[in-house]
């Protein structure tokens, strides 16, 4: 036997059988995951791209050495017998042996210190390997080049990563097919990065489409599809349509919980998207408890630090926040902002949103000479890096016109308020929940000013649609009331 095939086969080892432990027999079909762990994210890599490659019993062969693997992590003959099944592929197939090569040739999977610059340079490197080695439109070349768009938005640098994952699939529909499930993969990516920043018409349209065709190609309890509604569901709930999205993260939970179990990462990840759902809609006392379970179990199952912990804890601190809990949520949020410093750098998106974050928590807390700074801060950060009417910035934006007014500074807080709401008007719709929100806040501004007359009109109308939309009893239409009632009374309004 070719001394280059035991080679990459004791090279490829530890790769397969760490990704056979973590994900069972499911690793077959599972989709790039840029949170996952990295070893065993190559193993996953590696594996498919021999399954994709060998035929139908070959392939029963190799799913039931996985299985084996997955079932006993005491038995030692498992991954030899796994790895004599990689064995055999290699050996029958050149084209495999130059894939796996490539694959095994950047080991910045193996580090646990890599850095996000170093992440980016490396899977540049890999993408390039692979197009020389194997071409431009080989499955594996496109999956390098579906990876570097992802490290891409993991970087926080949707504007190469967009185009990224738009010639991906473009590629991918073209070489493998509409419903493949690589192009099923890239469709679900390009939706999520869609989503990312704010352009949820096309994020929606392609989770949808994406779900439909997983569910007839992959069935309806296949984790993907199981992925695919759960990214809907977030979508619908970004949109303002919690209506749609609770009963759909809900429902890919429970499958979840019954395909992977209590503990996988996808099921933490699901359980924490429902938390913030129930957030959303305003029910805390079930949004809290599961936000707090689900902390707790990705801290025990990827540790302190991993990103996706780190997401959990911030959606934590926010909850604390928003039940006015300030003594539990501000350390909470300055334990995130100084891992995600630490970690991501001190302008990635998620650590300019722990920032801003933080300055709403001070602000509550009465310390505006240290809020308004960093209200300041991330939003100069945040209309660089993703431009003046994307939603996160008008987040920000409207977060530091509200320091400016509990500040007592009318003349700085009213016109920002204004501008919000234009732009949201613009952005999201007349009737969103963050359009709503807006139009309190600028009758507010006007109330706060001593102008009644244009504070009422603006108040009734917020009022009538946050009813008509988010409900009678949802906290915004009760702050909304409470607003117009104080308004009316302050107007000499007689009924008040």
């Amino acid at each position: 036997m070719s001394a280059g095939i035991v080679r990459l086969v004791e090279q490829a080892g530890p790769y397969v059988t760490a990704a056979a432990r973590a994900y069972g027999g499911a690793v077959l079909a599972l989709s790039e995951d840029p949170a996952a762990d990295a070893t065993a994210d190559l193993g996953r890599r590696i594996l498919q791209a021999v399954s994709r490659r060998r035929s139908g019993p070959e392939q029963a062969a190799l799913a039931a050495a996985i299985q084996d693997v997955a079932e006993d992590p005491e038995d030692a003959d498992a991954p030899a017998a796994l790895r004599q099944s990689l064995k055999r592929a290699l050996r029958e197939d050149a084209g495999l042996r130059a894939a796996i090569a490539v694959l095994l040739s950047a080991p910045a999977a193996v580090s646990e210190t890599v850095t996000a610059s170093d992440t980016l340079t490396l899977q540049e490197a890999a993408l390039a390997r692979f197009e020389r080695v194997l071409g431009d439109t080989h499955p594996d070349t496109l999956t390098s080049r579906n990876n570097l768009a992802l490290a891409y938005q993991a970087a926080g640098h949707p504007d190469r990563a967009i185009p990224l994952f738009e010639a991906t699939l473009s590629q991918s529909e073209r070489v493998l097919g509409d419903t493949h499930p690589h192009t099923l993969n890239s469709r679900n990516n390009l939706a999520s990065a869609y989503q990312a920043v704010g352009d949820l018409d096309r994020a929606i349209a392609l989770y949808e489409a994406t779900l439909v065709q997983r569910e007839r190609v992959l069935g309806n309890n296949h984790p993907d599809t199981l992925i695919s509604l759960d990214n809907l569901a977030g979508a619908y709930q970004a949109a303002g349509h919690p209506d749609r999205a609770v009963p759909l993260h809900e429902s890919a939970l429970a499958h979840f919980e019954q395909a992977l179990g209590d503990s996988h990462p996808h099921t933490l990840s699901c359980r924490a998207n429902l938390a913030l759902a129930y957030y959303s809609v305003g029910d805390p006392d079930r949004a809290i408890p599961l936000l707090e379970t689900t902390l707790t179990q990705f801290e025990q199952v990827l540790g302190d630090t991993h990103p996706d912990t780190l997401n959990s804890r911030a959606n934590l601190a926010l909850a604390y926040h928003t039940a006015g809990d300030l003594d539990r949520a501000i350390p909470l949020y300055e334990a995130t902002l100084v891992q995600r410093e630490r970690l991501l750098g001190n302008n990635h998106p998620d650590t300019l949103i722990s920032l801003g974050n933080l300055a709403g928590a001070y602000q509550a807390a009465g310390h505006l000479d240290r809020a308004i700074p960093l209200h300041e801060n991330v939003l100069a950060h945040f209309e660089q890096a993703l431009g003046d009417t994307h939603p996160v910035t008008l987040t920000f934006r409207e977060n530091l016109a509200g320091a400016y007014q509990a500040a007592g500074d009318p003349d700085r807080a009213t016109p920002l308020h204004r501008a919000v709401l234009s732009q949201r008007e613009q952005v999201l719709g007349d009737t969103h929940p963050d359009t709503l929100k807006s139009r309190n806040n600028v009758a507010l501004a006007y109330h706060t000013a001593g102008e009644p007359d244009r504070a009422v009109p603006l108040f009734e109308a917020a009022l009538s649609q946050c009813e008509q939309i988010l409900g009678d009893t949802h906290p915004t239409t009760l702050a909304v009331r409470a607003n117009l009632a104080i308004a009316r009374a302050a107007a000499g309004d007689p009924e008040w």
